[in-house]
């Protein structure tokens, strides 16, 4: 992976197209598997048990988006498929989420959620919904695009080093671009990780995954039309989601989080250090918990500061990690503000992230 400087002031990304699935880089922690016992309900689900033991063929799509070469992702309750178009002159590619039906009330709520938002959004570095339908088995098919670059934390785990900084600060402002659009619109992702930044081989970032996504009630974003049609819809109620290292320490709180929003900031801030330290900095933001978090929470009350974060470089950048990872979620920068500081403001943006291609 590579850079070429073309002009003053602008930069390519030069990423492999359809990278090979290589090491994990980041252990994924995620709560399913950690908090299964724990959130399991006493009664046997069959549906979703067979599910999973017999799943089932590839469904009828439209014919132009081809036939069904990869399975992506085969969870207890949709699936994810690469679908190719043959015959053309050049190789037509599309992902479609398919949403098998469920008789749990709450997981009809959350598809009809995340189809509603994943169809209203729209910006350069959020994942592009192109087309909703339903099946032979009336099942809702969600198609977009297809990033031929893979993920982060595939390119992390590629990767012969850390990303260099202006890779890393181009990633990042369109990450918080994205997060920003959807914070303005009354929109928190919840489930902000490095599997979850998509990138195309030129170097867009696409924000992935709304499954776990939630409205939130907030004044600044009630003349939003997105806000406006979410709000009307109703948003699920869900319990604790996401992945244990990007996890805000609010989540670990007796009263949980107040506004879901300062946690997705706290995932960005995880992400952007992955991106420049290669790591993961600790399994869990609970003091108690683990030592490496709570070394961190030591260091940032004294005049060395964290040593992870003091050797990002710059003031102006160390001081925007910081108040994103600010232990009081009420003391958290937003991403608005983010975007507005003297370090983020002044890092330049590729051209496919300024146009998301």
């Amino acid at each position: 992976m590579s850079q070429r400087h073309i002009t003053y002031g602008t930069h390519r990304h030069h990423l492999s197209p359809e990278p090979k699935p290589g090491p994990i880089f980041l252990p994924s922690f995620t709560l399913s598997t950690v908090l299964a016992k724990c959130w399991s309900r006493t009664e046997s689900n069959d549906e979703e048990r067979q599910s999973l033991i017999s799943p089932t063929p590839p469904s009828t799509v439209p014919g132009k988006y081809g036939s069904c070469a990869q399975i992506l992702h085969y969870g207890s309750h949709s699936s994810v498929r690469l679908y190719v178009r043959k015959g053309s002159a050049t190789k037509q590619l599309h992902v479609i989420k398919v949403f098998r039906h469920s008789s749990d009330p709450l997981i009809k709520a959350i598809q009809q959620f995340e189809e509603s938002l994943s169809s209203s959004v729209s910006h350069p570095n959020l994942l592009k919904t192109i087309d909703i339908f339903q099946n032979d088995r009336r099942e809702t098919c969600l198609v977009t695009q297809y990033c031929d670059g893979g993920d982060l934390n595939a390119l992390l785990a590629t990767a012969d080093r850390v990303l260099a900084s202006q890779e890393a600060d181009c990633f990042f402002k369109q990450i918080v671009r994205g997060v920003s659009f959807l914070h303005d619109n009354g929109i928190a992702h919840r489930n902000l990780r490095t599997e979850n930044i998509l990138l195309t081989s030129r170097g867009a970032v696409k924000i992935a995954d709304f499954g776990s996504a939630t409205w939130v009630h907030s004044d600044d974003s009630r003349s939003s039309a997105i806000h406006l049609h979410l709000s009307a819809l109703g948003s699920p109620p869900r319990k604790l989601v996401g992945s244990l290292p990007y996890l805000a320490p609010e989540e670990f709180g007796a009263e949980g989080a107040l506004d879901y929003r300062a946690g997705d900031i706290w995932a960005v801030g995880i992400v952007y250090l992955a991106m420049r330290c290669g790591r993961l900095l600790w399994k869990a933001a609970c003091a108690e918990e683990d030592a490496r978090f709570a070394e961190y929470v030591h260091g940032r009350k004294s005049c060395d500061g964290f040593a992870v974060i003091e050797r990002l470089g710059e003031m102006c950048c160390r001081n925007v990690i910081y108040a994103m990872l600010h232990p009081d979620p009420g003391k958290r920068i937003r991403a608005a503000d983010a975007l507005r500081s003297e370090w983020i403001y002044d890092v330049l943006v590729c051209d496919a992230g300024e146009n998301g291609r």
